[in-house]
């Protein structure tokens, strides 16, 4: 399937690095809806989830904090776990404390922090989603 028009966020990465991280790609044709092919459903911006319940992400990005994808691209689905954005914020401490960076990742009020503390392997994403991943919503929260 072809895509017919990229829509970028108007404010990304305005306020902060990776601030309002969405783009939404819309196809030449319709999408045939099928136990495999389903509309993603994103939460009201006054929605809360617990830490403690799990959601998905899938995208194109990378598959692991140092590895890209490698072609043919496929894509690539997995369930995280949401944390406190304290608790995210922990993993993503400046490199050099006491000299901003434009590459230093901080984490705000409009991310949500999904991830496996196990594996120590974080994604902290704006508003639930962005470009590369999406992240559904459980449904108990919806």
């Amino acid at each position: 399937m072809t895509v017919n028009k990229i829509l970028v966020h108007a404010d990304y990465n305005k306020l902060h690095l990776m601030a309002s991280d969405i783009t939404l790609l819309q196809p030449h044709r319709h999408a045939e809806f099928s136990s495999h092919i389903l509309p993603a459903c994103l939460p009201e911006p006054t929605t809360e989830l617990a830490p403690s319940s799990s959601c998905w992400v899938s995208g194109w990005g990378m598959v692991t904090e140092d590895v890209l994808l490698p072609e043919p691209f496929q894509l690539q689905e997995a369930e995280v776990g949401i944390m406190e954005n304290s608790v995210c914020a922990s993993f993503f401490q400046p490199q050099h404390p006491g000299q901003p960076s434009s590459s230093d990742y901080s984490i705000h009020e409009d991310m949500l922090c999904a991830g496996d503390l196990i594996t120590g392997k974080l994604r902290p994403r704006e508003e639930a989603y962005s470009p590369s991943e999406t992240l559904g919503v459980p449904s108990s929260a919806r």
